[in-house]
This record gives C-alpha cells, structure tokens and sequence, in this order.
C-alpha cells in the first residue's frame, strides 16, 4: 500500500528558497529545534543573509541543512555529512567513516525516520515485520539502533511504499512559527514526491560503510508554474504586508492578521484524533490517508480563500484542479468502515487488528469491501482461521455476536465508519461509559443522528472532541471511498444544510467561542463563522436558515432576542449565566449582622507585622485606614461581597487584617485561589494553609483531571468552613466559579468574598465573571430595585504604594491602562516618560531592533546586579538565590523578565536564550528538556500542576502551574529543581526528554510571558512592548505594568515610548470585547466588532468614540447633540514640554484652546491634590478659569448634575 511522508521543516524567513534568511538573527523561530539552538551562529548568518547557499563558503551552511530549510532551492548546493559517531574514538568501526558530500538537487530535501531509528520502538516495530533482524549491541551509551545491518533493513521498510509520482510529501513547521503562537504544527506546503533518492552511505577508508538516515527526497511544487504538482502556501506574503493592512471586501474590513488566520493551516484543523501528531512527529512519519484527505479538504478551502483575497497573484485555479485530482488519488485507498478493527476492540474483541491483517492479507477482503460481512463469516467458521492465535476465540465471539441486539450492532457498523481509535468507540457504545457524557443519549438517538456524538463528546487527554467533520466523513455519500457500502437513512446526509449538522456545527462553534472567552454569540457572527470555518465540506447557508431551523436548534442551544442582536448559547452556559444572576444578586443584597472586631487595630496590627507603620499626620495614611476599615465592614456584611483593590490600593494589608478576625477564625476561613502560585501567595497571607480552586474540587471529587475540567456535580456539598475566601477571582472562567459554588452548601456557608483586579486579564476560558460582577454593583443606581446590594462591593480607592512620598510613577502609568478614569495629574507621567531622571520607580528603554533590544536588556541587568560579589555570573546567582551552590528559595522572584508571547525574538524563548548565554557557563552534563537546553542554576518555571517526590525525603508535594525554581544540580540525565514556597534544601527530578519532548514540566524562565506572570509580583522587573503582536490588550499591559514591587524597567519598540497610550483606548479591552450574559446581553453583532457593556465600554453618540467614565458619556453626548466639535484626549504640550491630556478640547475661531476637564472624586484627598496641582499647570500655561479652562463635577456619591453640564457648555459654546 502507498504510504506519504511527513516532512520537519524549520520555519525560515525568505521561504526556504534556497538562500540564507533575510534576517537571520530576528528568526528565532528555528532555534526551537535542538539542533539549530546548538548550532546556529547569528553574526555569522547575518553577514551572509540572503546569500544562495550555493554561492556561500565552502564548508559554510545555516544549520537549518538538517531540518529543511532550503526545501525550495531553486539552485543545487552540496551538502556535507559527518557522522556523529566518527569522533568517538578509533575503537569503534564509524572512525572509518569520512566526510561524505551529497549534491542537493533543486526543490529537494531530506527526510529521516527519527522514530524509527530508536531502540525504544524496536519491540513494537519487531510486532509488525517480524523478519527484521537482531541489532548489533553499542559499545557505549546510546537511544539509537546501532548495527548497519538492521539500519538499513528499518530504511529499507520505511520508505518502500514510498512512490515515486504517487506519493506526496507534507512538509510542516513543528511549534514556534510567526502564523500562529499556540500552533504545534502549522503545514507550509504539500506535494508529489518526483524522486526518492536511494540508500545514501557514507564514503570509507574500510570495506564497509553505514547507511545515511536522510533520504533524498525532491518534490513537484512550482509555485510560478501552472503544471505545479503541489502548493506553497503564501504566509510570507501575507507577512509582509503593513501592520495596519485592512483588506475591504463584501464581508467587510480584515485585518491582516485576520486574513492570516484564514489562510493559515495547521494540524489542529485537519482532524479530531489528536494522535494524528505522531503523523508528524520525529522529523519524517508515515501519513495516514485518512488524515492526507482530510488536509487536501483543508488545503482546497485556503486556496479558495487566497484566490478570493486577491493579495497574492498566482495559478491557484490550476492548484484547485491539482488538488481535486490527488483527492481523487487518495480515497482510491480509502474504504468504508476505517474503524472496523477498533470497534471489534470495544466489541471485545482484543485481536482485532491482526485479524484484519490476516483478512486482508489472505482472505481477499478487499479496501471498499464491507469487513463486517468477513467477520461474520470468522465467527461461524466460514473462514477458517483456527491456527490463529485467535482462532479458539472466534467461536465464543460468535455467542456474544449473537447475544447483541440488532440495535446495537447497528451502532457499533456505524461508528466503525468514524475515524476513530477504540477509546472513543468505547466511549459511545458501552452505555455505562456514554452515560458520563450524557444519561439521556440512547442508541436509537446516535442512529437517527449520528451527530450527537460531535455535538457531547468532550474528548480526554489522548483525544480532541470528535469533529463534526470526522461524522462527514463517515455518512456523507462518497462512492469513491465507500464502494457499494454507501450508509442507509437515517444516517445518510445527502445535504450540506442537513440541520443535523449545521446545529452540531454551531454547537462546535460555539464551544470554541467559549474557550476563547465568549458564551454567546449573535447569530450573525454565527453565520459569518460558519461560511469561514476551514472544512471539506460547504458550510455557507441561506441568510435566514437558523431562523427557519430554529426549533431543532432549541433542542441543544438557547435562543436569546434583544433589540442588539438575535443570539445562541449553549444551555450549559444560559444555566450557569441564570445561576449566577440569581446567587449573585440575592447573596449580595442578604445582610449579616457587623461583626464585632476593631477592624482599625487589625489593619495597624497587620502593618506592624510586616515592618510598616502608619502617620496619623499623613493625610494619605488617614485616607488609607478609613478606606481600608471600611472595606473590611462591607465585605463582612453581605452573604456575597467583593473586595477590588487595583495594584498599590493595600489589597494585602487589608486581606491580611480580615484573617486576623478572631470571629471568622472561629467560623472558620477556607481559603481558594485558581492557580498554585495565587494560593502560596494567599495561604502566605493567612498563615495557614490555601487550596487551589482544581485541588479544592478534586477533594470533593468533582474535577476530571483526563479532561483538565471541573465537575459540575458530586456526591455530597462542602459543610467545613463558613466563611471562603477566593483571591484573583479575575483568573475564573465561569465554569471555575461555578463549579465552585455548586460544591459548597450554601445554606451552611456565611460568606464568600471574592478578592481581585477585575483590570488585569480576563480568564482563559469562558466569560469574566468577577468583572462582569463587579462592573454590575457599581453600575446599580439608586432606583434600581437591587440598588442595597452595591454595598456588597468595596473599591479600595486611597493609593498606599508610594516611593519616597510621592506616587508610584509604574502604578501612575499603570492606572491609564485600568477600567476606570485616572487621577487628575495622572497624566503629568507623560512628560516624564522621556526623561528618566524624572521617574522614581520606572526606567524607559527604546529598543529599534533585535540587537539594540538585547544590548539594553543585558546592559540593564549587569546594572542591576551590580552590587554583587565577584564575577558577573557570581553577581547574578546572588541576585536570585544562588551563594556557593546554595540556594535561597525566598530570591528566585527578585527579578523577572515579562514579554507578551514566547516566539518571536522579543518573545521568551529568544530572551531566555540571551540571558543564559550571557550569565551560564555551559557545561558537559546539561540536559534537553523540551525545546530547552539546561544547565545548572538555570532559572526554570513549572507548566502544570503535579505532585512530585522530593529528595531528600521522598515526600510527595504539590508543585503548581507558575511556581519558579533554580536546578540546583543536574545528575543522571536529571535537573534537580528547588521551588519557590518550598523550604530550602528539597529538590524535585525531571527528566531529559530528547528531542521531541514536548509536553516538559518545566521551562527555562528568565523571561516569562505576562500571562504567566499573573498572580505573582517580583522585586525588579523588565517589561518588553513590542509594536507588533495581535495579542496585545490594555488588559495585557495593566497586568505587566502592576508586577513590580520595587521598579519596573520597560523597554519600549521605537523611538519614543508615547505610542504606548493608544493601547490605553477602550476599543484595546480584551475584556470589554467578549460576549456574555450574566446582568446584560453584551453581544457582538460581528465578530470584528466590541459588545456595548454598560460600564465596561462607555460608548458615545459619535461614532466610533469611546471614552473612560460613564460621566464623560454624558457630557460627549451633549456636545455631539449640539454638534459642538471637539477632540477627546488630545495631548496639550505646555511649557517646557511638560505634557496632560484634557478630558474635552476645544478650538475658538482665533485658533485658541479651550479646556474641559470632569472632577469626579473630590472627596478623595489624593483626588483633590492631583487635581490641584493640575489645575496649577493649567494656570501657569496661560489657561484662565471660567474663560480657557472650564471644570465639571460630581456629588461625593458619584451624582451628576447634568443642568450643570449644560450651563457649562452653554459658555464654551457662546466661545466658539
């Protein structure tokens, strides 16, 4: 049978045509292959970029030669191979062997079974060609087959039913790659394999040689040729485009990164068996047709795409024709029933695959015969099979066979026409398994739709969902792969627009809206998904079909119909969202009595503790404690309470004075945070012992760890503590906190307050409901009949971190990027952004490049280890922990680099590759972890949360997602790690992996991304902005902004560190940006647009402006009511260069300016200070009030006063 390869390639900046990259050394995308982050030397490619590797020095190739990179060579070159055991000695026969050059042929590459090749597999590999013969045995340490004889039969088998002009070859980028950051495969392009070199082996001074693993491989893709047997696909032209490119069409604007999210395709999107990875793992696998069709299907859809964009010119009608005719190709392979052997594994049968072996092999059971008509003539012994090591099975088969229901026996032919392993048909077949998905799903039910099975199944950790897709496959009539085996109705769809499948497809679209953020959505961004949903198959509807369905729709997804938009949700989340509204609502509003306690004195007793005082003369101290005792009050006083306390406000002080309640205590604290980091830092608090969230629930056996997903249900409710406290309520997605509260007995519980930061990012996963939460009870009005239970929320106001009397210059800059309006004088920190001789704690670095970025980053970190003893590396393992080879856990968090993303070469993976190579020495016994090389004292950071022996000791403890440690030796092919929040001196293993070891517990974590940073806060810490990068939130800074303890050193893309407040703009809120339905129906009508949520986005009547308090609403609105023009936030530069940003501006006919500044908190004394000093630069610049400068205002209760609004733009108006 044919077989098509798989084919690693390293991702290259200039198409991997044949020359050396662009930008060599900014391509940090290739260096997550091992074997380039060893090899690759960045000055030297940088003098010789864009050279022809034909054309550069003898000896002289990037070492992309081993993974690709030149697949696209236009012109021959010669490549060198050594063997990498001819340099261990004359003792072994390889020292034989010489340099040996192979002439690489244009559009050529190599492929190299790695998997294959390791002794490990050999037992398996045995199992299937048992002729195969005995390796020779190593005379040193070594994972690789070792004898010339059994190399070159494993060769041999492997790419034997490799065809020459039948045979295609995918070639796929492994992880890091610029397209998409969260890909772990992405294809660049597929095509005929023209030639297949033969057995290549080295030149020898002996009479013997080895055989060479890389075979030649050269393929048909001409992108410039209308008889291309194959396609690149166009990501570099894409690429290239500006960062501000918008393609306009009749679908709308696309962005350019939107466009590339249409023509992007990687693994995730070519099936639902997540073991189609092993297809494209260890450098070159076998692919299975299956899969094959299923990217040609793909394949065909992008191209449509790029044909419809118009961007790229190219023959990509003539592809379509290519690729429709390889379809072709391929399901003449293909047969009816693909999971014939796993259904008999779920049917009991354990020897299924070597009975369909045996059929096949030698009973002519042919590719489109029905298996199931074989089998039966097995089991009643019309074939006889009883030498088979399975043949005195047969006849006890036959009496279960028989046993079975017709019904049922129906269920397990059809899944057999899934693609399917026989997990998942277990999964769907065996009623005690499929009851866990869902107890009303009965057998009649799959075979009337057999679409049920993608619309519950929720995959495991060996599985993705099975795809609506894979249920297409298996019951769309295609003669072509099915023969005469076509299914009968009911299971037959004959239509794209069978309901059936259009509702599974919506439910698919709607569970990945959530994972995503979203729990609803309109049902136009439903339409507009589902026409750009990258399948086989057509998914473009009539305009009004969901409508005309909408009944059958019902069955599974809620309807919801507002005057913003008609929309969908799946029940699971109109439950959730309904529970929340209720609990929330009527727990904040039930009273309790005031406790008893001098929450005054705790605060000063909590302050004392941790070595500060407080100034009775200090007008901000004052402000401070009365803030503070009265968030303590109120989130005491209500059934539900939250406590929202922005970086610097005393969050900690106040926590740690409500653990001090000697009534609570009694009633008992339970403490909760969602991640591992968040709970040491709360139990820290406490002094006591803090659960995260999935620990909390795996106690009450309500979290599923083969999913990584809470339980809604269990046994029994939680009746300890009366009293729970959860601490960075922002990180919990709807189904955390819901889970949650469905675990405790909520009669038995006294309060729940839930802690946090709703401006910091929003959870991964469904919803914000702390911020959706916390935005409803500050919205409420007084007329509003759920008006008692705002005083459930307590907003800790009065900033307390300040560096030597004055504020924060990093919190001041931080508070343009939080949900609400800054202090008045807030802005006064732009004009010292150029200056940092200005700043107390905050230091600006401009960085234009990839090599001005890594000179200030190393620059800075030498300066900040300064202070150290001796070398810089002594100096820098003293800053975090490390004196003598000792370790002191308390320091690993001293200092910290954050970046948004890890790929690209502002991202982790590149900084922490600078910052090791700057301050480690390398040594012998470093080891491959994952994409990382480490070495001793090398700063790592955990990836999920597992329970881990120690040594000494061999105790297991919980070691979580985010907690940081240094290796504090590395022996046996293990780094030893000691952790944060573990005493000193235990140390937990982990395991060199090789090459393809992707899922490592650990990563190197000089730099971090800002995601992982959250919960954590570190002394000193160096914050990259780049200009690019889509993911980039006003949420994404706030929280990168607010982690610094002691300074914050931002180094900022560009010439000029301005350009960052535009990223302050509502419009940049990830979070305003996501559709849920808790107190409003904030939903987009498109997916390019931004819900309206009251509080969260303050929309205006002018279109297209957004402005920062509900109080600006007001007075915009009147001013486009009057038609009056304006600028909203429009710099003024005074003199000297200082710079504000005025709320309204102005423009008389004399060309003057005219100022309109809104006073909110003037019964805050910090408020009214900033504002005084403000008002003080206004004058001093020539403003007058009452002329040039006007001012609105609130009540202390937040009251406005819109009369007085008007008056004051009846006077700017008669000025204008």
């Amino acid at each position: 049978m044919i077989k098509h390869l798989s084919i690693r390639i390293a991702w290259h900046d200039n198409a991997w045509n044949g020359k050396i990259c662009l930008h060599p050394s900014q391509n940090t995308y290739c260096i997550h292959l091992p074997r380039i982050l060893k090899e690759k030397k960045d000055q030297l490619e940088d003098l010789h970029a864009n050279n022809d590797w034909a054309s550069l020095p003898e000896g002289f190739l990037p070492p992309c030669q081993a993974e690709g990179g030149a697949f696209m060579n236009i012109n021959p070159y010669s490549r060198m191979f050594n063997h990498p055991y001819n340099r261990k000695g004359k003792d072994i026969p390889h020292s034989a062997l010489k340099p040996t050059p192979i002439t690489v042929p244009a559009f050529s590459s190599f492929a190299v079974p790695f998997w294959w090749m390791l002794k490990i597999n050999q037992k398996d590999i045995k199992s299937s060609y048992p002729d195969l013969p005995t390796d020779d045995i190593s005379p040193f340490n070594s994972s690789w087959v070792y004898g010339p004889k059994l190399q070159n039969k494993l060769l041999e088998r492997f790419f034997e039913p490799v065809k020459e002009k039948s045979s295609l070859a995918i070639y796929y980028v492994k992880g890091a790659n610029p397209i998409d950051e969260n890909s772990k495969r992405l294809i660049a392009g597929i095509g005929s394999i023209i030639k297949k070199s033969s057995v290549l082996r080295y030149d020898s001074t002996a009479d013997y040689t080895y055989p060479m693993w890389d075979r030649m491989i050269s393929h048909g893709i001409r992108p410039d040729e209308p008889t291309s047997q194959g396609i690149l696909l166009p990501y570099h032209a894409y690429l290239n485009l500006p960062e501000d490119f918008v393609l306009k069409n009749k679908d709308g604007k696309k962005t350019k990164y939107e466009l590339l999210d249409e023509i992007k395709l990687t693994l995730q999107d070519t099936g639902s068996r997540q073991e189609i990875i092993e297809e494209f793992a260890y450098g070159t696998e076998w692919v299975n047709d299956s899969t094959l069709l299923s990217v040609l299907g793909k394949l065909r859809t992008v191209i449509e795409r790029i044909i419809e964009h118009g961007i790229v010119k190219g023959y990509w009608r003539e592809h379509l024709t290519w690729i429709d005719r390889e379809i072709g190709k391929v399901k003449e392979n293909m047969g009816p029933f693909p999971s014939f052997a796993s259904a008999l594994l779920a049917f009991g049968f354990q020897q299924a695959n070597l009975l369909e072996e045996d059929l096949r092999n030698e009973h002519g059971l042919g590719i489109k015969d029905n298996p199931w008509d074989a089998w039966k003539d097995a089991i009643y012994g019309k074939i006889n099979l009883r030498m088979k090591s399975y043949g005195k099975d047969l006849p006890h088969m036959q009496a279960v066979w028989l046993d079975e229901s017709s019904e049922r026996i129906e269920l397990l032919q059809l899944l057999s026409r899934f693609e399917l392993s026989d997990k998942q048909i277990t999964k769907w077949f065996a009623p005690a398994h499929r009851s866990k998905i869902d107890k009303t799903i009965s057998n009649q039910s799959i075979l009337l739709n057999p679409y049920l099975i993608a619309e519950e199944d929720p995959g495991d950790q060996e599985h993705f969902p099975i795809s609506v897709e894979s249920i297409d496959n298996g019951i769309f009539e295609d003669p072509a792969v099915q023969g005469l085996h076509i299914p009968s109705p009911p299971q037959l769809v004959g239509s794209f627009l069978d309901p059936r499948r259009i509702r599974a497809l919506i439910c698919m679209i709607l569970k990945d809206a959530a994972t995503n953020g979203d729990t609803l959505l309109s049902i136009n961004e439903i339409n507009e998904r589902l026409t750009r949903l990258t399948l086989q198959r057509s998914t473009i509807i009539p305009e009004n079909y969901i409508n005309a369905n909408l009944d059958f729709i019902k069955e599974k997804l809620d309807s919801l119909t507002t005057s913003q938009a008609q929309s969908l949700q799946l029940k699971k989340y109109a439950d959730i969202e309904t529970f929340f509204r209720k609990t929330f609502i009527a727990r904040a509003k039930r009273k309790l009595a005031p406790l008893t306690e001098d929450w005054e004195l705790l605060i000063r007793d909590t302050l004392a503790r941790n070595g500060k005082t407080t100034d009775a003369s200090n007008s901000r101290h004052r402000a401070a404690l009365t803030d503070q005792t009265n968030a303590l009050k109120q989130v005491t006083e209500s059934k539900l309470s939250v406590l929202l306390g922005p970086a610097g406000t005393g969050k900690t002080t106040v926590m740690g004075a409500l653990f001090g309640s000697v009534q609570l205590k009694q009633e008992g604290i339970l403490l909760l945070a969602p991640t591992g980091k968040a709970s040491i830092k709360l139990g820290n608090m406490a002094s006591t012992h803090a659960y995260t969230i999935a620990h909390f629930l795996t106690r009450q056996n309500r979290f599923d760890w083969d999913l990584l997903k809470p339980r809604f249900t269990g046994l029994s409710l939680y009746q300890g503590e009366q009293n729970v406290v959860v601490d960075e309520c922002s990180m919990l997605t709807e189904d955390d906190l819901y889970a949650l509260l469905q675990a405790l007995d909520l009669a038995h519980v006294k309060r729940i307050i839930l802690v946090g930061d709703p401006y910091q990012l929003p959870p991964i996963g469904a919803g914000r409901p702390f911020a959706d939460l916390c935005n409803y009870l500050e919205s409420l009005q007084i007329e509003d009949k759920n008006f008692t239970a705002q005083s459930a929320l307590a907003r800790l106001n009065a900033l307390v971190r300040t560096v030597e009397g004055a504020n924060s210059d990093s919190l001041t800059l931080a508070s343009w990027f939080s949900g609400i309006k800054p202090t008045k004088n807030a802005d006064s920190i732009f004009s010292k952004l150029g200056n940092n001789a200005l700043m107390n704690d905050l230091e600006i670095q401009c960085w234009a490049d990839d090599s001005e970025l890594m000179k200030n980053l190393v620059s800075a970190t030498k300066k900040l280890i300064s202070g150290g003893s001796g070398e810089e590396i002594n100096q820098f393992n003293e800053f975090i922990g490390v004196t003598k080879g000792n370790i002191d856990t308390s320091k690993i968090e001293a200092f910290q680099i954050l970046t948004p993303v890890k790929n690209p070469y502002w991202g982790t993976f590149s900084l922490n590759r600078i910052v090791q190579s700057q301050f480690r020495l390398p040594t012998k016994d470093s080891v491959m972890i994952g994409e990382n090389r480490m070495m001793h004292f090398d700063k790592v950071i955990q990836k999920r949360n597992e329970r881990k022996e120690s040594f000494p000791g061999n105790e297991k403890h919980p070691i979580s997602n985010g907690q940081l440690g240094v290796i504090a030796n590395i022996a046996k092919g293990y780094a030893n790690v000691s952790f944060t929040g573990i005493k000193n001196g235990l140390t937990f293993g982990y395991k060199s992996q090789g090459n393809e070891g992707e899922d490592a517990n650990i990563e190197l974590a000089y730099a971090i991304t800002i995601h992982k940073s959250q919960g954590s806060d570190f002394d000193y810490v160096f914050l990259v902005i780049p200009k690019s990068g889509r993911i980039i939130s006003r949420e994404l800074i706030y929280t990168a902004l607010t982690r610094a303890k002691t300074k914050l050193t931002i180094f900022v893309e560009g010439d000029n560190p301005h350009w960052i407040i535009n990223l302050s703009k509502p419009q940049y809120s990830e979070t305003a940006k996501r559709n849920t339905n808790i107190f409003s129906h904030s939903v987009r009508d498109a997916r390019s647009h931004v819900p309206y949520v009251e509080g969260l986005i303050h929309k205006t009547k002018q279109e297209g402006l957004m402005v920062r308090s509900k109080s600006e609403v007001i007075i915009a609105n009147e001013l486009e009511y009057r038609l009056l023009p304006f600028e909203y936030e429009r710099q003024y530069t005074g003199k000297n260069g200082e710079k504000r940003i005025p709320d309204f501006s102005f423009t008389d006919s004399a060309g003057d300016l005219i100022i309109l500044e809104h006073l909110g908190m003037l019964s805050v004394p910090g408020y009214r200070a900033d504002w005084e000093k403000k008002k003080q630069f206004y004058l001093d610049n020539g403003f007058i009030e009452g002329e040039t400068l006007f001012i609105t205002t609130e009540s202390e209760a937040g009251g406005i006063d819109s009369k007085a609004i008007e008056r004051i733009i009846d006077q700017i108006e008669e000025l204008l």
